[in-house]
């Protein structure tokens, strides 16, 4: 097999392992087997949903990943971080106040993607 597909299925397979695990520690807490408010210290784990936004990023970022793959995965990382931040209102901050983050972020996707089409760096190897 190819280091790519290589590479791309073992980063599903760990993405595919944390979905099980978050499915079932939310699964065993409806059915009160387990309480992850305690469990985790936080006072609803639905205030924590943005938190696989940031696991899908670093899914992407798994094992010397392509420049285009690092963007994609910074993307979903800040976007998970930005709903955390904004739904539970960390440092008094909400949607309300951080929207233009969002427009920021897009310009600098914009610009990573036209530097990663143009990078010679395929796979963590320069090319």
């Amino acid at each position: 097999m190819p280091y790519t597909q290589e590479r791309k299925l073992s980063g599903r397979i760990i993405m595919g392992v944390l979905f099980i695990i978050i499915g079932t520690a939310l699964l065993l807490q409806k059915l009160d087997v387990i309480y992850l408010e305690e469990l985790l210290g936080i006072r609803s784990i639905w205030s924590a949903w943005p938190i696989i936004f940031v696991i899908i990023g670093m899914g992407k970022m798994i094992d010397v990943p392509t420049m285009k793959e690092i963007g994609e995965g910074v993307w979903w990382i800040f976007l998970g971080g930005w709903l955390y931040v904004s739904i539970n209102h960390i440092y008094d901050l909400s949607f309300r106040e951080t929207w233009p983050a969002i427009i920021i972020a897009f310009g600098v996707n914009v610009l990573w993607e036209s530097f990663a089409k143009n990078s010679k760096i395929k796979a963590g190897r320069i090319q």
